[in-house]
């Protein structure tokens, strides 16, 4: 399949790597805890999972990577198969239940719907956290909520109650905007 080839190699590229770096470090640092359970929506086949797992390694740090496509539920197992990582196939627009969930991360905003992450702040427990990544790159048509600016993402995203972080991360054709929060 040589769609899936591509797809892979593409997920774990230079920018992809960075940018869920980026994320996974500055999570860790502001989310001081070492237990909780994480969903990371639009996980793709489980980079983002991964680099948080190294950075909780214990067991009592949950981390589920859902993807509305099922063969990334059946790659990221074979990607990342002791990692200790649930995988599952989920789409926010089925009215996930975020219950229990103490993070949300999506590292993909820029290919959903602003009512879907609308729905992820308003519909997670009061205390938890989200990590949100999305970007200035609109020449991809999958792109259909890209920012211009991060001030004018923050904007968009006012209805959360607090930013403990907000900032951006160039890259080689486009800038990474990302905020962590409640």
């Amino acid at each position: 399949d040589l769609y899936r080839i591509k797809d892979i190699s593409h997920c774990l590229d230079k920018n992809h790597w960075q940018s869920k770096t980026w994320l996974a470090e500055n999570l860790c640092e502001l989310y001081n805890h070492d237990c909780g359970k994480i969903l990371i929506v639009g996980g793709w086949y489980g980079l983002t999972a991964y680099l948080l797992r190294t950075f909780w390694p214990e067991p009592q740090m949950n981390i589920v990577s859902s993807d509305m496509d099922p063969m990334c539920e059946q790659y990221g197992y074979k990607l990342f198969p002791d990692y200790d990582i649930q995988f599952k196939t989920l789409q926010v627009n089925d009215k996930l239940d975020l219950s229990g969930y103490t993070v949300i991360v999506n590292t993909s905003c820029e290919h959903m719907e602003p009512k879907d992450i609308q729905y992820i702040i308003d519909n997670k427990d009061k205390d938890a956290w989200v990590a949100f990544q999305t970007n200035d790159y609109y020449s991809i048509d999958s792109h259909i909520n890209c920012s211009p600016t991060l001030e004018f993402w923050k904007e968009e995203l006012g209805s959360m109650e607090w930013f403990a972080y907000a900032g951006q991360q160039p890259a080689s054709e486009f800038n990474r905007f990302m905020i962590i929060g409640k």
